[in-house]
């Protein structure tokens, strides 16, 4: 395995972490055995120590720090119904799709339902369809390696993120590829999806992705994104995330599209390098960003030993505004990846808040008013508004 950056080389020893759970303490049965659909995706990550992207390479090593239970005292972030990150349902059931749905199909693990998988149920539908469904899908573990290309306006709802779990066990070091490592792959346009929790069992050691995101406004509401390395991989396209929950140690946060994290949660299980890794295009104005929302650290975690953010791409972009960040954050913000250098790259910071908030020695990545203005859901995500953002 590569030696990361700075604050992110392999670690000494084998974490004995025993699998991922909620945040809330539930159950999660990872690691199935269900069959894959949909072909392995290329585009490897760059290797920590500067090998060029593409193919089969990997980037980062595996996080440092000791073995921390994951999702342990998260401060509600899953707890149903509540208001805060990845709580469970979300306003009355009309809000949970966008307007015009023309069907609904209803997944359920007993065979109560329409499909007894999602992907049976994605399956179902035209490739190339545009018609407006909602798929709803029952509370169970979902052990499926699931790909969703092809049709647009899709609109998945699910019991109650901690309840409703879609899940599966791959990482790079199995299959080549950090892209084709991921449990879910969203390959579509106009793509909803509410109340599920998106989880990748591998654990730690090796690049391993809960969901891949690659397609234009798609949006995410009360949803968790459940990993350690590379668990959210906002790959290419524009999207949108409404008090969700995300956690895992090394650049779990992280890709080249266009995303807004908007009032979500975002949990640091074991120590890392850094949360967030852009590749952002250097033609796309905005990457990565943190409207309000929280990081935080389980209790194993030690102070100062988080950055906000490294650079995967030379031109990446990140920007966090009116953030509550916690102890574990480094009071440089932003640190080197593979060569590229933080004060090269777009990181921007606004206002943050909380123990990690002091910015004297990150003082050059500080906006002012003005500058801080252009980082709105509206301007960001110009041209496009997410029925969750109202």
């Amino acid at each position: 395995m590569a030696t990361g950056g700075a604050l992110g080389g392999s670690s000494g020893g084998a974490p004995s972490t025993g699998g991922l759970q909620p945040a809330t303490g539930g159950a999660f049965n990872g690691g199935g055995t269900a069959a894959t659909t949909g072909g392995t995706a290329t585009g490897g990550r760059r290797s920590a120590s500067g090998g060029a992207s593409g193919g089969t390479t990997s980037k980062g090593g595996s996080a440092s720090g000791g073995a921390v239970a994951p999702g342990a005292g998260t401060s509600g972030a899953s707890t149903a119904g509540s208001g805060g990150s990845g709580g469970g349902t979300s306003g009355g059931d009309a809000a949970l799709c966008p307007p015009g749905i023309t069907r609904t199909l209803t997944v359920a693990k007993d065979g109560s339902g329409d499909f007894s998988s999602v992907q049976e149920a994605v399956d179902s539908i035209a490739s190339g369809s545009s018609e407006r469904v909602r798929i709803d899908v029952k509370a169970g573990t979902y052990e499926e390696k699931l790909t969703i290309a092809s049709r647009t306006n899709l609109c998945l709802v699910g019991e109650g993120a901690p309840t409703t779990i879609l899940t599966y066990d791959d990482s790079n070091m199995a299959v080549g590829s950090t892209s084709g490592s991921a449990s879910v792959l969203v390959s579509a346009n106009d793509f909803s999806a509410s109340n599920l929790t998106f989880q990748n069992t591998h654990g730690p050691g090796s690049q391993a992705v809960a969901l891949r995101t690659t397609g234009e406004r798609q949006q995410f509401s009360n949803c968790r994104f459940v990993g350690y390395q590379d668990t959210l991989y906002t790959h290419q396209g524009s999207q949108y995330f409404k008090n969700c929950y995300v956690q895992g140690n090394t650049d779990y946060v992280f890709g080249g599209a266009t995303a807004v994290l908007e009032n979500c949660e975002v949990r640091n299980v074991e120590g890392g390098s850094a949360v967030a890794a852009p590749n952002t295009d250097p033609a796309r104005a905005f990457g990565i960003v943190f409207l309000g929302g929280k990081f935080t650290a389980a209790s194993g975690v030690r102070a100062s030993s988080v950055g906000l953010g490294r650079p995967w791409g030379a031109d990446g972009a990140a920007a966090y505004l009116h953030v509550e960040l916690g102890a574990h954050i480094i009071a440089a913000g932003f640190v080197p990846m593979s060569g590229n250098q933080p004060e090269n790259a777009r990181f921007h910071e606004y206002q943050s808040t909380g123990a990690g908030s002091g910015t004297s020695s990150r003082s050059a990545y500080q906006m002012n008013a003005t500058e801080a203005a252009k980082f709105t859901v509206a301007s960001v995500l110009a041209g496009w508004t997410p029925s969750y953002s109202q």
